[in-house]
């Protein structure tokens, strides 16, 4: 019959195929929860080695470490996720909301318009896009990296595949950090992102770019500036989109 399962060989007919072993199904394994290469892999790697890391997605095999620009997407997605799941959080923005409303409401009883309101959900769409934000911002710090490291030979393609490395290994750190320091004060959780992102960033840029710790915090600071200029020109744009609408 059709439906019928195949009789297994004999068993003398078995030795002419390999012999199942503890190392394949650990490499079964490492593949399918990407261990040995893909997300943890680059994760670990750019923790040890970012410079090999990063010159292994450039110049030797781009399938063995994770596609930077996905690392860094998914990075950011589950710091934004641990992040907007703490109530205490969420308490925080709006109590700052709150303590600035009546500055809007004066300003709503001057243009006519529902400032206070729009304002809000301006905000939470930036919370909420924090993955948009951060890639509308690596190109502009990209430029900034190729402009100022530009003996170093990497082009603006290569500069924005390794910032998106750095900035993807700096939000993973800062998900799983807040994951583990989730019941304590928001300020603090803060506080400890900012610390977190310098620290990081100074070290990646040192040994990405190979340059002296002055230059890499220059580079740091100079990086964070424009993912704040973004976040906040991402605000007013959308604000005004939704006056408009």
């Amino acid at each position: 019959m059709e439906n019928t399962i195949p009789k297994s060989r004999p068993v003398a007919d078995k030795s002419a195929y390999p012999r199942l072993t503890l190392k394949e199904i650990k490499d079964e394994i490492c593949s399918h929860l990407y261990l040995e290469k893909g997300l943890l892999f680059t994760f670990w790697n750019m923790l040890k080695s970012p410079a090999n890391t990063s010159n292994i997605y450039l110049y030797e095999d781009r399938k063995k470490v994770q596609n930077p620009f996905r690392y860094l997407i998914i990075a950011v997605a589950f710091a934004t996720f641990i992040t907007l799941s703490n109530p205490a959080f969420q308490n925080f923005i709006s109590e700052t909301q709150d303590a600035n409303k009546g500055k809007y409401e004066k300003l709503e009883q001057g243009v006519g318009v529902p400032v206070w309101e729009t304002f809000r959900e301006a905000q939470d769409i930036y919370i909420s896009y924090q993955n948009l934000v951060v890639l509308l911002a690596i190109p502009f710090i990209s430029l900034f990296t190729y402009l100022v490291f530009k003996r170093k030979g990497f082009n603006f393609a290569e500069n924005m595949a390794l910032n998106c490395f750095i900035f993807g290994t700096i939000y993973w750190i800062s998900g799983i950090t807040n994951l583990f320091l989730y019941s304590l004060d928001v300020k603090i959780l803060m506080a400890s992102g900012w610390i977190i992102m310098t620290i990081l960033g100074c070290y990646f840029y040192f040994r990405i770019f190979s340059i002296n710790i002055f230059k890499a915090i220059l580079t740091t600071i100079g990086s964070n500036v424009l993912l704040m200029i973004t976040g906040v020109t991402f605000q007013i744009i959308v604000f005004f989109i939704l006056l408009m609408l």
